[in-house]
């Protein structure tokens, strides 16, 4: 019973030095985005020494692809919560005024995405963050799969409905920030639904597929050490 209680504290332990660290890489990433002493403004602001740092994140982008790792898991757990609440949940323009307002209204995103684009590119290197580059063809992926499952009109191009999306999601990069974002994604989402949702009353198939796509991405996402 000592050694189990033992075991885990040492878990307990090292659970909440790692939440320290990568917190700590939140708020430097905010402050400086991606810098070349990256892990010792880390290792300073966390009081966990740089070696140990480095004992874990051994390539200089791991620690921050592990904190965007650890972010963007928030991030579809949110989106995947609401669009599981609302009734309408499973259609697209539903979809997309959950993931705008937490790509907008959360600070590591809203800062990956709109302020720093220097840190974008040199994401884009690491085999870990591919995925969080946007992506047409990500875009083009889900549409599909709601498609399929009735949720988006049959007689619409995929490649044209990601395009509208990028292009609104461009539009509120170039203008943010927003004080009344909820209100302009809204009326963005009244629009795209208008143009290209299809007419179900169950939204349930839609629900399914989106799930699915967020998971596989969420997976493709993830390094060995994260969280």
């Amino acid at each position: 019973m000592v050694r189990m209680a033992l075991v885990k504290q040492t878990l307990d332990f090292d659970q909440a030095k790692l939440d320290s660290v990568l917190t700590s890489a939140e708020r430097v990433f905010l402050e400086n985005g991606i810098v070349d002493d990256f892990v010792p403004q880390v290792a300073a602001q966390s009081h966990v020494p740089v070696d140990t740092i480095s004992s874990l994140y051994s390539q200089p982008l791991d620690l921050p692809v592990a904190m965007l790792n650890r972010e963007f898991t928030r991030m579809y757990q949110g989106i995947l919560a609401n669009v599981e609440r609302d009734p309408r949940g499973g259609l697209l323009s539903r979809m997309y005024t959950y993931i705008f307002t937490e790509v907008y209204e959360r600070p590591v995103a809203r800062t990956l995405y709109m302020i720093d684009r220097t840190a974008l590119h040199s994401l884009m290197v690491h085999q870990h963050a591919k995925n969080y580059v946007p992506s047409v063809d990500i875009q083009v992926d889900l549409v599909q799969s709601l498609q399929n499952a009735g949720m988006v009109r049959s007689t619409v191009e995929p490649e044209l409905v990601s395009s509208a999306i990028t292009v609104m999601s461009g539009g509120l990069a170039l203008t943010a920030p927003h004080e009344n974002l909820g209100e302009i994604v809204e009326s963005l989402m009244s629009m795209l639904g208008f143009a290209f949702d299809a007419e179900v009353e169950d939204t349930t198939p839609g629900k399914k597929a989106f799930y699915s796509w967020a998971t596989s991405l969420d997976t493709a996402v993830r390094a060995p050490v994260s969280l």
